[in-house]
């Protein structure tokens, strides 16, 4: 006979066991959680991560990550939908800036983010999978910080200063900066580029430095990239346009011409793998005189990278096909131009901006202040509440930099 004792404790023990039993019952495993969290806007995940440890591990988790931003490109149709519009204020553009996101095709504000002061400026430097590589400046100080930063959670996070040794003459080359995702190693990377720049040879040496997210460093590429020229009046102006590099399947793509010489005048698709690390060139197929009398600009047509080319009298859409050696280029449109629609595509700021495509109306290019018509061939004033653009650049969803201890939202430094 057991004790009324024992018998308490058994009855308490068996009823604790049935409790943890139905609690536990309550809740979702942790693959079903993952699905739900799938369905649901980056902000909103931002704040469950706060809930619990379990929560918490499933969002910062680096595939749940990649996948919520694929989902979210699925949902959106593929389709670049949104920009984001970096608007100078004030007459002088000394009043700060406004940041909106806009409707890629009205250019229509969806969203205000925030408004700058006039005591810092930034300048674009690289677009990713919704990330922007800012360059911030103290208008009081020559300070300056290179920045990553997440519009859509507000988030920001410094990076080191470049071990890489500038060049002597940073007038001529101050180097330069790409941004974007290597697939194979599912990270994302920046990359500092810069030059020998020796008039006297035939080759040039490209040196290279790559910091990574995942472990926030920086690595100097012991063994430089040459770049072989046929004579020392050859050289490609690599730097020139890589304002206008665009992102496409993990690697960067910008246009690079050479100085004009007797044999021609030649012009190249350049490229940075940012797996492999290398540069690489891909001739354009435009004659001799085209490509010289023309500007050109890489840009994204739907799925594909395309080229825009447009001189005095004609433009043209070139469409890339990695997967054809032989022909890797396809003509899409080919029609007139007009004196005013070639000038409309100026240097602004002294750089060259990237041009955004929308096939509403005949189809149009955005740059700068301007939008250009490939039906009448001429350039159109923006409206004046969309006349201010400083830069435009792609927006999307995305939780990186979400789990990192010390990133902030950007207008706290701005």
């Amino acid at each position: 006979m057991k004790s009324r004792n024992e018998k308490e404790k058994s009855t308490s023990s068996s009823s604790s066991s049935m409790s943890n039993k139905h609690s536990e019952s309550k809740y979702l495993p942790p693959e079903v959680w993952t699905l739900i969290f799938l369905s649901l806007p980056a902000k909103t995940l931002l704040r469950f991560r706060c809930v619990c440890k379990s929560w918490c591990s499933i969002i910062d988790n680096p595939r749940f990550v990649n996948m919520h931003f694929k989902l979210c490109k699925i949902n959106n149709g593929n389709d670049n939908k949104l920009l984001l519009a970096f608007e100078s204020l004030g007459y002088l553009q000394n009043e700060g800036c406004l940041l909106t996101t806009r409707d890629a095709e009205t250019l229509e504000e969806t969203d205000h983010i925030f408004r700058k002061s006039e005591s810092y400026k930034y300048h674009i430097r690289g677009s990713c999978n919704g990330l922007l590589l800012v360059r911030q400046r103290s208008v009081y100080c020559n300070h300056k910080e290179l920045r990553l930063w997440n519009p859509c959670i507000r988030k920001s996070l410094v990076i080191p200063t470049c071990p890489l040794c500038p060049h002597p003459l940073p007038l001529l080359d101050p180097g330069q900066y790409l941004f974007g995702f290597a697939p194979d190693i599912q990270d994302y990377k920046v990359v500092r580029l810069t030059s020998d720049y020796s008039l006297d040879k035939k080759s040039e040496k490209i040196y290279v430095a790559v910091y990574t997210l995942s472990n926030q460093q920086w690595t100097v590429r012991n063994d430089p990239i040459n770049v072989t020229y046929a004579n020392s009046y050859n050289r490609i102006r690599l730097f020139f346009s890589l304002t206008t590099a665009v992102y496409f399947q993990g690697a960067a793509y910008w246009v690079v011409q050479n100085a004009k010489e007797r044999s021609g005048f030649l012009t190249y698709l350049a490229s940075f793998d940012f797996d492999k690390e290398n540069i690489t060139f891909l001739e354009l197929p435009f004659s001799l005189d085209k490509a010289r009398n023309s500007k050109l600009f890489p840009f994204l047509l739907g799925e594909s990278l395309a080229v825009f080319t447009i001189s005095k009298v004609s433009s043209s859409i070139w469409v890339l096909d990695q997967d054809n050696k032989k022909r890797p280029w396809t003509l899409w449109f080919s029609g007139k131009s007009s004196l005013l629609g070639y000038l409309s595509f100026k240097v602004y700021d002294g750089s060259i901006k990237k041009i955004f495509f929308c096939e509403k109306d005949g189809g149009y290019f955005v740059y700068g202040k301007k939008a250009y018509n490939l039906a009448s061939c001429e350039p159109q004033e923006l409206d004046k509440s969309m006349s201010s653009f400083s830069a435009l650049e792609t927006y999307s969803e995305s939780l990186v930099l979400s789990k990192t201890y010390d990133a902030r939202d950007l207008m706290v430094f701005l």
